[in-house]
């Protein structure tokens, strides 16, 4: 079990595939593409410690898909 299960709740963990399966998924139009612009975002730390909302921000921004 987390030990902060509310922080794992609110933040994007990069090292947990479901995540980014999670997230990917609220994109159906764009699922894969936004899979790999979060597995490429983990890997520079640009997703280092943000928040769900952030990263949904940073998908807006960058990709040009809106917020689910």
């Amino acid at each position: 079990m987390a030990r902060d299960k509310a922080k794992d709740d609110k933040h994007f963990n990069c090292t947990q595939v479901h995540e980014a399966d999670y997230v990917a998924g609220l994109y159906p139009h764009a699922k894969e593409e936004v899979k790999t612009f979060l597995a490429l975002a983990c890997k520079n730390n640009a997703l280092n410690n943000s928040t769900h909302k952030e990263v949904y921000d940073l998908i807006k921004r960058k990709l040009g898909h809106s917020q689910p």
